[in-house]
């Protein structure tokens, strides 16, 4: 036993590795978009679209250039610009007359508060007479008011200067005194405005703020067919991961992908090893069977993108995680699922409601399933609900195209899909697999099931006893959160065995003619002990389900038949207690099977008091 525990561990580590590896293969090649290989000056053979949204940076920002560059600069003036460079010159004028003596000292102080006036400057200008000064006054002063009627900016300044010279033409003055008022003047002379650069930053800011981002949606061409390829249009591709080498030209994908899986995948495992460790971690089959639905899954998420993912039968997925395992995994492996499409197919909002809404109600549709109609009843709700989801989605959107018919036609259809192939791939499950569904169960609880009508005809106290059983069980398992029409189904079957020899059970007895009084002990704990292994083969002969055969293996456990022990001490004087245990299959593994050993010695034993009273 311990082998095959181990094989299963290994075969199911195995199928999940391997159901991880292809799912993420299958989520990198998806999300990957196609692959170009072209280079500058090719002739493009076919319309290159975007795989998604994507934003031509490059071409954004050379379009933005171009606007900043017809933005222009926003200056401010100066306020007393031209009485500042009047009195500046007057004052030089003042200073050099006012001195008796021109010294060393005097030419630092002027060239300290004036600027970087020459000596020989300075020595021309002293050595003006009175006239000649005033003239000079009245000729720089009319050139400052002159040229700061325009705009003096550090950009043009040195033309500004040139223009001195013209106010001294016709005037006599020596060249020397032309000279240093030149000088002087240019000097003097500074910008009246100068550029706010908050303000023009501010109007490039605008300007920039005003060009778009240059975007392609999803499916919108970048580059047309016969088209000659530029290299910003190269770079393009490049950047968006179109014109690569290999698959793992993208790391970063790469390892965004595996981590994004692998925290998907250990949560819902932590998730399914706290609350499912007995019916998934536990039932190698069932936990094979979560992989590769999973699995196909995908790729069948795959395959209907290039139409419409409103034909994605999530909701079979749904029904069928719930049915073989329970309702409550039914929908969260259904979340997880979304959540791993939405990421690789990049799922519209609308797609990501109907799924988890047909997730919804399909688990909840799941609740009480006594036949295989109920399952077609859920499909047709789901199909029902699709239509009125998408057409309120497209109302809010006002999408009243042909399109949105259509996609309301897709979502009915997906409902009824769902349906078929639960109920297609149900049978699969349930005989390739050797597993019990609620569907089967209650099937097998059919008192017309020919096993069950052969233990009625051949034993009708024994069929009497497994009815009893099975209501004391199923209210116990009720009670305690177990599978109630597990325990049931098993409590029908658990004593079929006795219907090969029903004369040698009580219940089937009538009168005091009990079959034991003339077998040795020995032999009547090998009939007794054979109503479990006889009964096994019977149940695996008709292809009732392991889950259920289990129940007749394992209602007595290991216990010891003591009535015929005890007959056999009377005779022998130390019988091996061994022998008189059954062997057959053990204590009970499950809860199910527990409730089912204990309900059926309860029954037993109320059953075998003769007089009942008070007490």
């Amino acid at each position: 036993m311990k082998i095959s525990n181990k094989m299963n561990s290994g075969m199911r580590l195995f199928i999940a590795i391997a159901g991880f590896v292809i799912i993420f293969a299958v989520m990198v090649v998806t999300i990957l978009p196609p692959n170009y290989n072209y280079e500058v000056g090719d002739v493009v053979e076919e319309n290159i679209r975007a795989p998604y949204r994507i934003t031509d940076e490059e071409l954004t920002e050379q379009r933005r250039n171009e606007v900043v560059a017809n933005v222009e600069e926003i200056y401010t003036s100066v306020e007393n610009a031209e009485e500042d460079s009047i009195e500046s010159i007057l004052w030089v004028l003042d200073t050099i007359q006012d001195a008796e003596e021109i010294q060393p000292g005097d030419i630092e102080e002027i060239q300290s508060e004036f600027g970087a006036l020459s000596d020989n400057a300075i020595y021309i200008l002293r050595s003006m007479n009175e006239e000649t000064q005033e003239e000079m006054r009245s000729i720089l002063t009319e050139a400052m008011e002159t040229l700061h009627e325009e705009e003096i900016r550090s950009q043009n300044i040195d033309e500004m200067r040139n223009e001195i010279p013209s106010f001294f033409e016709g005037t006599g003055l020596a060249q020397d005194y032309v000279d240093a008022g030149i000088e002087i003047a240019s000097i003097a002379l500074r910008p009246n405005v100068i550029l706010d650069v908050e303000s023009t930053n501010q109007a490039i800011e605008e300007a920039k703020d005003r060009i778009p981002l240059v975007t392609y949606e999803a499916g919108e061409v970048i580059v047309e067919e016969g088209e000659i390829l530029s290299e910003e249009q190269l770079n393009l591709l490049k950047d968006n991961n179109m014109v690569r080498e290999t698959y793992l030209s993208d790391p970063y994908l790469i390892v965004g992908v595996l981590l994004f899986l692998l925290i998907i995948f250990s949560v819902l495992a932590y998730y399914i090893r706290t609350f499912y460790e007995e019916l998934i971690i536990k039932t190698p089959k069932r936990s094979t069977i979560l992989i590769i639905i999973y699995t196909v899954m995908v790729f069948v998420a795959i395959g209907l993108s290039q139409w419409s993912m409103f034909l994605l039968p999530i909701s079979m997925m749904t029904m069928t995680v719930a049915l073989l395992s329970d309702r409550r995994l039914g929908i969260t492996t259904t979340v997880f699922y979304v959540l791993i499409i939405a990421l690789g197919i990049k799922l519209e909002p609308i797609e990501i409601a109907v799924f988890l809404i047909n997730g919804y109600i399909a688990s909840i549709g799941m609740i009480k399933v006594n036949k295989r109609a109920d399952i077609m009843r859920t499909s047709l709700i789901i199909a029902v609900v699709n239509v009125l989801l998408i057409g309120s989605y497209h109302l809010i959107t006002h999408n009243f195209s042909l399109g949105g018919i259509q996609d309301m036609v897709f979502g009915f259809s997906n409902g009824v899909i769902s349906g078929i192939l639960t109920l297609g791939t149900l049978v699969i499950w349930e005989y390739a697999f050797d597993i019990t569904t609620p569907i089967m169960l209650a099937e097998l609880a059919n008192p017309n099931n020919p096993l069950l009508k052969k233990l009625m005809t051949n034993a009708p106290g024994t069929y009497h006893h497994s009815i009893m059983v099975g209501n004391l069980a199923e209210s116990a398992a009720e009670k305690i959160g177990a599978n109630a029409l597990l325990v049931r189904v098993g409590a029908y079957y658990h004593d079929i065995g006795k219907s090969l020899s029903p004369a040698y059970f009580t219940e089937n007895q009538m009168g005091d003619l009990n079959p034991h009084d003339y077998l040795t002990p020995q032999k009547s704990i090998q009939v007794i002990k054979n109503h479990v292994t006889k009964g096994f083969e019977m149940a695996k002969e008709y292809k009732i389900p392991l889950e259920v055969r289990n129940f007749i293996l394992t209602h007595h456990g290991d216990s010891t038949i003591e009535f015929f022990y005890h007959k056999a001490k009377e005779n022998e004087e130390n019988p091996d207690r061994e022998k008189y245990r059954y062997d057959a299959g053990g204590r009970p593994r499950t809860k199910e099977e527990g409730i089912l050993a204990l309900a059926d010695s309860v029954e037993a034993a109320v059953r075998s008091i003769k007089e009942i009273n008070e007490q």
